[in-house]
């Protein structure tokens, strides 16, 4: 695989966070999926000098982005993870399921992909375990904390 066209739609998905964010942060935890028929991406920041995330799809609640706007970026943004998981699928390479990048101010990454076999679970119960995993937030709802504990007790 092309590590330059990897490393520009690395800059490319990055750069369209970035451009979400309407004020200066410390942090970004990107998550990013592509499975048959299916595709989704979000992201939770850090705004500078708190340690209380902000979730993007709450960003035209919380700012004046219109929801065109807003609609536009992600779809961009799911457009371009949807051309790497294209990218290593192409190239014989073992087709990722989702991936959680992980950004910082300087400009410094990390992506950890992962390739488990979501077709039997849930959504939320996904996005439960991965906000508890890379953010360490606690579920509120009932449904939440069950997937949560579900998780834990596989751990153990």
């Amino acid at each position: 695989m092309n590590e330059e066209q990897l490393d520009r739609l690395y800059q490319q998905i990055a750069e369209v966070v970035v451009d979400t964010i309407p004020e200066e942060w410390s942090k970004v935890y990107l998550y990013g999926e592509v499975v048959e028929g299916a595709k989704t991406a979000y992201f939770y920041y850090y705004p500078e000098g708190s340690d209380k995330p902000i979730y993007s799809h709450e960003l035209t609640e919380l700012f004046t982005i219109s929801e065109l706007e807003y609609s536009e970026k992600w779809h961009r943004l799911v457009d371009f993870i949807q051309e790497l998981w294209r990218k290593f699928k192409d190239n014989g390479q073992e087709s990722w399921t989702n991936f959680t990048m992980v950004l910082d101010k300087i400009g410094k990454f990390k992506i950890d992909f992962n390739y488990d076999d979501l077709s039997n679970i849930d959504p939320h119960e996904r996005k439960t375990i991965w906000k508890y995993r890379n953010l360490g937030i606690m579920p509120k709802s009932n449904s939440g904390k069950k997937h949560l504990e579900k998780y834990l007790s596989r751990l153990e």
